[in-house]
């Protein structure tokens, strides 16, 4: 008879012995210690990752290391550090699985408690049956897989198939994962660096990277941009599906309504407002499977309205908007306004197109102020938020010629108010991109608008001084550019010359304190 081997028992036990022991060993130098109340960590500074992972330190999700007083983003992260990660960023996860003992993490292992945290929730299992691994690299396609399966998403928009279309390296991924990658792509967990169509699935996570997975996955509705529009794979919600499912049943529960930010308590409204029932389908905007319908009380002056929005098919909100609650938040009164546009584009070019509204809407004392409410999807929530933008006496031009990104152009119209000056195109330039649910003011990265409205204004100048006509609005717009442009030495060297009026000794310190009150002198020489 043939005698039993136990090599292969034996070589499995010397491994567990072995990963005991280098555990122990490692106690000291694997756990990354976080100083007291970091702001920053010196090696971050320009780093692509540094908002999110500043975001994360300040949260105590994740820790730098005492001796130097760095993060060591490029570093790869072992499966203890992640979990130890994971374990901070999801405590309110429930626990779902038995928790499981496992022979290479003793008790007093640093990370005992996170381990048996992230496994009881479904984040984390054994790397061979009882075996954890803790020391070992975690893989970019395992953290994502343990994000899906510890806060559950599930794919409903993008399939496994489409993720070779979706990645240059989409081939490469292990069929255990496709499904879970098709799901964090739909919900914006992917973050790809510096190429958003390279996953690199099978390389070691950095601690960077493990950052920013986190970020996507708490951080949906961040008013700040914690990481880069342009490392985020997504995919638009246009491009067809290739999974074959069953249809959806219909709920049998009406959609969440959501409410707009500053809507007033229901018995604040008036009782002249018309009943939602009776509003008419007005405007309706598409683009790819996302309709957007826009019901209102008249199809000139309306009182109230109601977006409707939908996507393949499916109902996911229903918003209702008063004029007044636009113009007068919270207060008992009527007001009414006409709808001037109403469309679905892709705002912020993540390919997840925004639905835009706007409005222009009668004030006190017969003035008329023009809005906007822009819809934004969050795939997480699977809802949508609003942000509402209020723009003053002019509205805004929409500019998406040669751009990859629209901007939105305005003027300032405090200088408008402090000069009595009317005409927009004689204030200052104010360009604003639409990013992560928030205007953000982006005058500055376009310095040849700047310019060119200068010539403007230089010109309206001279023709002003000829005329014997007032400057100081155009004087004040033309010297707050220059200091956007980072050369108001020179522009008030010009302004210098041109203005000789009597009025200068008084006008110049006036106008310095206002360039400075209005934040244009802010960082400039």
């Amino acid at each position: 008879m043939k005698k039993k081997s136990y090599l292969p028992q034996l070589k499995l036990f010397i491994v567990v012995l072995l990963g005991v022991i280098l555990t122990h060993k490692s106690l000291p130098l694997v756990y990354p210690v976080l100083a007291q109340n970091p702001k920053t960590f010196e090696d971050i500074k320009g780093h692509w990752a540094q908002n999110c992972i500043e975001e994360l330190a300040q949260k105590n999700i994740v820790k730098g290391y005492y001796e130097d007083d760095t993060f060591r983003p490029d570093e790869p992260v072992n499966r203890a550090e992640f979990a130890a990660i994971i374990s901070q960023a999801f405590p309110k996860i429930p626990k779902t699985e038995k928790a499981i003992d496992f022979v290479d993490v003793p008790t007093d292992y640093w990370a005992y408690k996170a381990i048996q945290n992230v496994n009881q929730r479904g984040f984390m299992s054994g790397y061979l049956g009882s075996i954890f691994n803790p020391l070992l690299n975690i893989p970019r396609v395992q953290a994502l897989v343990a994000l899906v399966n510890g806060l559950d998403y599930k794919p409903s928009q993008v399939s496994s198939q489409q993720l070779t279309q979706i990645f240059e390296d989409g081939s490469d991924i292990p069929e255990y994962a496709k499904k879970a990658i098709a799901t964090a792509t739909e919900n914006w967990l992917v973050v790809n660096y510096p190429n958003v169509r390279r996953l690199n699935p099978n390389k070691p996570a950095t601690r960077a990277e493990v950052a920013t997975f986190v970020c996507q996955a708490i951080s949906a509705d961040q008013k700040q941009a914690l990481v880069p529009t342009e490392y985020i794979a997504r995919v638009a919600i246009s491009e067809p599906s290739q999974a074959q499912s069953e249809p959806k049943p219909k709920p049998s529960t009406p959609a969440v309504t959501m409410q707009p930010q500053t809507t007033p308590p229901i018995e604040s409204r008036p009782e002249s407002y018309p009943e939602i029932k009776d509003l008419k389908v007005q405007k309706t905007a598409k683009l790819g499977d996302i309709k957007a319908e826009l019901l209102a009380d008249s199809d000139t002056t309306i009182q109230l309205m109601q977006i409707k929005i939908t996507r393949k098919g499916d109902l996911v909100s229903e918003d209702v908007v008063t004029m007044a609650t636009l113009a007068a938040p919270g207060v008992k009164t009527v007001k009414t306004g006409r709808v001037l546009d109403f469309k679905v584009l892709d705002l912020d070019n993540d390919k997840e197109p925004e639905i835009l509204v706007d409005l222009l809407i009668d004030e006190d004392n017969n003035r008329k102020s023009y809005y906007s409410i822009i819809y934004r999807y969050s795939p997480i929530k699977k809802e949508y938020r609003d942000v509402q933008q209020k723009w003053g006496l002019t509205s805004y031009r929409l500019n998406t010629e040669n751009l990859e990104t629209p901007i939105l152009i305005h003027y300032d119209q405090r200088f408008s108010q402090q000069f009595q000056a009317y005409t927009p195109e004689l204030l200052p330039l104010q360009i604003f991109q639409y990013q992560f649910g928030e205007f953000q003011d982006v005058t500055q990265q376009y310095k040849e608008f700047l310019k060119e409205h200068n010539s403007v204004l230089l010109q309206e100048i001279n023709k002003r001084r000829r005329l014997k006509q007032d400057l100081k609005a155009v004087v004040a717009a033309y010297l707050a550019q220059q200091y956007l442009l980072g050369d108001a030495n020179a522009g008030w060297k010009t302004i210098e010359e041109l203005y000789q009026n009597p009025d200068r000794n008084q006008f110049f310190p006036q106008l310095r304190q206002w360039l400075k009150k209005t934040g244009y002198t802010e960082g400039s020489s």
